[in-house]
């Protein structure tokens, strides 16, 4: 038997919630949140396989949260579906910007939604596994990093905090990062960090990653960016 894909539904109408359930039920395993403070201590818990997102929220916005789940190296990878009455191109744009995949408009039909949840849940889990920069392979599933040369493929001992960083620098190569930015993005937001200890974890990730092509640099009280180590700036 399949196994169901997990489904988190996060809106604050129960009567959603409720038409969801019968019509899904039978094919998906669903979670509900009514708010975003539910919808974080969920997903900090628990990674489910798609998120369907309504934009108005009693504590936030969904495109907000859209945005900062698309930051989140855990749940990057998670197809959000907006499901919301905003049906302005303005309110499309929005939510397509912040990172959302779909987006359906409310009254909608519901077992046209299980199609798109189905077909979204195709093509995100196609080829997600790997993340290919040059000599660089991010194995995003178990968090591992190779450097490839003509010798094969050497697997480099990361701990995860150094995964993530280094992961979080390769999506935009040669761009700047501030400190900040990768405290929220790789600590997370309610973790009690100093920002000096981005630079004790920056200097491990440049020693071993010293085989490959790319190196960690920093930009003097900016941040740091990743760069091929024959490019000057």
């Amino acid at each position: 038997m399949n196994k169901k894909i997990s489904l988190l539904i996060i809106d604050d109408d129960s009567d959603i919630h409720l038409l969801l359930k019968r019509t899904l039920e039978v094919n998906f395993s669903l979670s509900f949140a009514i708010d975003l403070a539910s919808a974080r201590e969920y997903v900090s818990n628990s990674r489910p396989d798609i998120i369907v997102l309504d934009e108005g929220l009693p504590d936030g916005s969904g495109s907000e949260f859209c945005h900062y789940l698309k930051n989140n190296l855990s749940m990057k990878d998670v197809p959000i579906i907006m499901l919301t009455s905003r049906k302005e191109l303005q309110d499309k744009l929005s939510a397509f910007n912040s990172g959302a995949d779909d987006y359906v408009v409310k009254p909608f039909e519901p077992l046209e939604l299980a199609a798109r949840i189905q077909a979204r849940f195709r093509v995100n889990h196609e080829g997600q596994d790997n993340y290919h920069l040059d000599d660089l392979l991010f194995n995003l599933s178990t968090q591992k990093l190779s450097i490839e040369s003509g010798d094969g493929a050497v697997e480099i001992d990361l701990t995860p905090l150094e995964f993530k960083i280094l992961y979080h620098l390769s999506r935009e190569v040669g761009s700047i990062h501030p400190r900040d930015e990768l405290l929220h993005a790789v600590w997370g937001e309610k973790v009690n960090v100093v920002s000096r200890t981005v630079d004790q974890h920056i200097s491990k990730v440049r020693k071993k990653i010293s085989s490959s092509s790319f190196t960690v640099k920093s930009a003097h009280g900016k941040g740091y960016f990743l760069i091929k180590k024959n490019i000057k700036r």
